[in-house]
């Protein structure tokens, strides 16, 4: 055994002025809204992808994110990879107007999901096939955090470039008066947007759509054209969507 020293050692100096030089790391704070997004996003990501035209029945609400895996020339630098095309939510219905029913059991996700599902389904030129999604019911109150989350990591192109794809049928009256969906007027074959029911085009024609989303996917911010976006609904299941 060695022989032990005649007195403890000094405590550390700290250096004249040490606050000038200091490092002022911002604290991590777990319950900080993004956080809190993030952490649903990680869990969301550690579930499987799974065939969107197979997903079985569920309850509640929750936020999920579509994948793109077909041949499609325009999606072919995202088909296959961990990028989604989509990201989305589904909460219960009336919750934008806050009366909504507790004792009701409803499952707003499997409902959005199926509207995608049948979207995808009605166009000429996209096999729903080719679609999966990764889903996760969650809290109500953290589904809107994760969403907003994963657009801003992943920047999805039907969220970011084209805008459209998670609207709902706007009515009769507003087929009438409204403008074609960005989305609609590229991906043709939505029975509500078919230029019988809704003769007005979008603004932005297809090869416009296309160029943007070639840009998009090659690295360049491209804006979305605030003057598309048609609002989606009513506030009936799953109607709120950050980017279409």
């Amino acid at each position: 055994m060695t022989t032990p020293p005649e007195r403890w050692p000094s405590k550390p100096r700290k250096p004249r002025n040490w606050r000038a030089h200091a490092l002022t790391p911002k604290p991590y704070n777990p319950l900080d809204l993004e956080n809190l997004g993030r952490s649903v996003e990680r869990e969301l990501l550690k579930h499987d992808p799974e065939p969107l035209d197979s997903i079985k029945i569920m309850m509640g609400a929750g936020v999920y994110a579509l994948y793109y895996t077909g041949s499609h020339p325009l999606y072919q630098a995202i088909s296959g990879t961990e990028t989604p095309i989509y990201v989305g939510q589904a909460r219960p219905e009336g919750t934008r107007k806050g009366n909504v029913d507790p004792s009701k059991v409803s499952c707003p996700l499997w409902d959005r999901l199926g509207e995608h599902r049948m979207s995808i389904e009605q166009v000429e030129d996209l096999d729903v096939a080719d679609f999966k999604v990764r889903y996760l019911v969650a809290i109500e109150a953290f589904v809107s955090l994760a969403e907003r989350v994963m657009i801003m990591d992943a920047r999805p192109v039907w969220n970011s470039v084209v805008d459209g794809f998670g609207n709902h049928d706007p009515g009769a009256d507003r087929r009438r008066t409204g403008k074609r969906p960005p989305w609609d007027e590229l991906h043709p074959g939505r029975w509500w947007s078919h230029p019988h029911h809704m003769p007005t085009p979008s603004l932005i024609p297809p090869e416009q759509s296309r160029q943007r989303i070639v840009a998009h996917l090659a690295g360049e911010v491209v804006p979305l054209i605030l003057d598309e976006i048609e609002p989606e609904g009513d506030g009936t299941a799953g109607a709120v969507e950050s980017g279409g």
